[in-house]
């Protein structure tokens, strides 16, 4: 069992950093800068040996890794950072590493794919490093600095050119070979079949036997095409138990979320469960964060342990841990001034314990197997379902209040002449707009045709269809199985709608 610890580019100043949040602003201006909240708030966190370094210092790295092999980390997951047209930041400490082949530090990306952005933005998908550090003088239209637009194939030919030195590397992880990349946000990519099948091309072209995609956040459409999910932590669990306190920061006790974790259901996608060090995100957010209390590392260490045979009775050979150096969020293993080496110390007694625990987990999926699976996996369906269009749906709405149309992205890629596919709430509301503008609807596609009262053709999918400039994919949710069974049919321009509302954003 290896452990991947997540790992924070952020330690260096960028041109960029210093004009959105402050002159000098790395990770350390929102650690030196925190204080403590409530009573027992354990702020600021100082690293060992005040130990502010700067990625940039090869002796840094060095450092990390030393560190790395002697308490059994066994690699990293680097953040990376890659937006609209290729626009890159936080690049330089993966670029130094590929350099510095002397470092044995073993690693692998996770592609950090949200939107940069203040923290007024209405975008709802957002990452904002730090609200309280926000330059008020700096006046940016609709809170944008950085934007993620996933383009089409050259653009994703032009990052895969990127990061194919890099998974050439011998000492860029693989799993069966393949270059393990996770996407951090996968469920937000509209075109990420596509995407990801031609990225599977190019990597056999490059002589490997495909790239291993992990989604971590993922549900709805994402799940079909990638190789495993990552259930990541404690992102996915704390929400479920924020309890705010009378300054306004949320607590949440550790060992709570903790024991939801581990009795997390099995699903049948292959998916790895997280684990994580602790968390407290005040250095960033202030009145506004969270923190995890009641974090010890006796406490983690037992916890790791549990997890690791957790995942072993998966079937899994990796853990994903956050973190090895998120100190703005509290996740991070590096030595501080508090417990010094003390986490580190976990990860060999979880290495050295875990293993006579599997059989209990195995026990517990043995158990569970009584339990109606197929209609547990039906309700989590249509919960991923309703939560898939309810999102797609905000960012509708937030266009329309704008004035931005989508039959305007139509016109412009020259589609005046479209089929429908799928008149359910989303195909309705499509249609009455379409209807609307000088875009003809020549038919639509549904399986309900009997149970429709349109004054357009219907037409069942297994039918023969006429030729049209483009069928938008309203059913997005199953946009994989429908762009499979309409190219199987000849039909060339396939197009989702969740595509139009990203790319008119």
């Amino acid at each position: 069992m290896q452990i991947l610890a997540m790992y924070l580019p952020q330690f260096h100043n960028v041109e960029e950093n210093n004009l959105w949040w402050g002159e000098g602003f790395t990770e350390w201006t929102t650690v030196k800068g925190s204080k403590p909240l409530f009573k027992e708030h354990n702020q600021p966190k100082v690293p060992l040996d005040q130990n502010y370094y700067n990625l940039l210092d090869k002796e840094t790295m060095k450092w990390q890794a030393e560190l790395m092999k002697q308490y059994e980390v066994d690699g990293i997951c680097m953040y990376h950072y890659w937006f609209k047209n290729g626009r890159q930041i936080l690049e330089k400490p993966a670029e130094n590493l590929l350099k510095w082949k002397d470092i044995d530090m073993p690693f692998c990306f996770s592609w950090a794919n949200e939107t940069w952005a203040r923290s007024w933005s209405n975008i709802r998908e957002k990452n904002v490093w730090a609200n309280t550090f926000e330059c008020k003088e700096i006046k940016i239209e609709n809170g944008i600095l950085l934007e993620q637009k996933y383009g089409t194939e050259e653009d994703w030919k032009k990052h895969f050119e990127y990061l194919l030195p890099f998974f050439q590397d011998e000492r860029y992880i693989k799993v069966d070979g393949k270059p393990l990349f996770l996407i951090y946000q996968s469920s937000l990519i509209s075109c990420i079949k596509e995407m990801i099948e031609f990225w599977r091309k190019l990597s056999k072209e490059a002589g490997f036997p495909g790239i291993y995609i992990v989604g971590a956040n993922c549900n709805g459409p994402a799940e079909k095409v990638v190789d495993a999910t990552l259930y990541m932590e404690p992102g996915r669990s704390k929400e479920l138990f924020k309890q705010q306190s009378g300054n306004s920061v949320y607590e949440i006790d550790y060992e709570t979320i903790w024991n939801k974790i581990l009795n997390t259901r099995k699903p049948t996608l292959k998916t790895y469960l997280g684990a994580f060090v602790g968390y407290d995100d005040t250095p960033r957010r202030g009145v506004e964060g969270t923190v995890i209390t009641g974090t010890t590392p006796q406490k983690f260490a037992h916890y790791l342990t549990e997890l690791m045979a957790q995942n072993t009775a998966w079937g899994n050979e990796l853990v994903f841990l956050n973190a090895w150096n998120e100190w703005g969020e509290g996740m991070y293993l590096e030595p501080d001034q508090k417990h010094e080496y003390e986490y580190l110390e976990a990860i060999p007694y979880a290495k050295k314990n875990y293993e006579h625990r599997v059989v209990d987990y195995k026990k517990n999926i043995y158990d569970t197997e009584t339990y109606d699976k197929k209609e547990f996996f039906r309700i989590q369906e249509r919960s991923d379902k309703f939560e898939h269009y309810l999102n797609l749906l905000d960012d509708w709405m937030k266009l329309r209040e704008s004035r931005i149309y989508l039959t305007e992205f139509l016109e412009n890629a020259g589609f005046n002449n479209i089929g429908i596919y799928g008149l359910g709430t989303m195909g309705r509301h499509f249609l009455k707009e379409v209807l609307e503008s000088q875009i003809k609807v020549s038919y639509i596609v549904d399986q309900q045709r009997d149970k429709l009262h349109a004054d357009i053709p219907v037409y069942l999918p297994d039918e023969q269809l006429p030729n049209v400039d483009a069928i938008v994919v309203t059913s997005t949710f199953y946009y994989a199985e429908i762009v499979e069974l309409l190219s199987e049919k000849g039909v060339k321009n396939i197009i989702s709608l969740e595509t139009i509302i990203k790319e008119c954003g």
